[in-house]
């Protein structure tokens, strides 16, 4: 009887093992099955700035909802107000912190001026308009800013979309990569022009 119990003892404990060791095989195979995602690597700030602002700008915020690394897509043909998320994919860090690293490309020549630039992302989703037909969106809220009152003295919507090159992760992220370039451009050139048509900044 106790040679009995013993073996059955013996093979629960081999059974245990076996199946945490699948467990964590499993574990691994899905960590290992996310794609990641990020902007790639910046340019000479040197030799190719991404572009001149004449206003300081200050620390960019996001929505609460795109603070996170999950990759969103949008189905516009079949329900455009649901948020769809990448399962197997993710950004490598949160958009905030993608677009912040695009900061250091821009060239900041301040003139002597009372206001400042500071932008919020909105929107920084793959969107489908029809099954095979995608872009990257990018919103971002434009906001110049009394430095001495810290009060908004205006604001722009501003939104780009760049075409995908496929209906996927992949090509959802490189298209939302140049939307979000595109929209800081647009940011920057807006605020330039702003400041230097407003009497409260000059």
């Amino acid at each position: 009887m106790r040679i009995k119990m013993h073996r059955i003892i013996s093979t629960l404990t081999i059974c245990l093992v076996v199946a945490n060791l699948a467990a964590c095989v499993g574990i691994n195979k899905n960590k290992q099955n996310i794609a990641i995602y990020d902007f790639g690597l910046s340019g000479s700030i040197a030799t190719s700035p991404l572009i001149t602002s004449t206003l300081l700008i200050e620390e960019p915020i996001a929505a609460e909802t795109l603070n996170n690394n999950k990759i969103r897509y949008r189905l516009n043909y079949d329900n455009p107000s649901r948020v769809f998320f990448y399962t197997e994919s993710r950004w490598a860090a949160t958009p905030l912190e993608l677009l912040s690293g695009k900061l250091s490309m821009i060239n900041i020549t301040p003139k002597n001026t009372n206001c400042s630039l500071k932008f919020k992302i909105e929107a920084f989703d793959h969107v489908f308009q029809t099954t095979s037909i995608s872009e990257g969106v990018v919103q971002l809220s434009a906001l110049l800013i009394d430095k001495n009152t810290h009060k908004i003295i205006t604001s722009q919507l501003i939104t780009e979309s760049t075409p995908s090159h496929s209906s996927n992760a992949e090509g959802g992220t490189a298209a939302i990569h140049q939307a979000s370039e595109n929209a800081l451009k647009k940011v920057i050139n807006w605020g330039n022009t702003m400041s230097m048509n407003s009497n409260q900044c000059n």
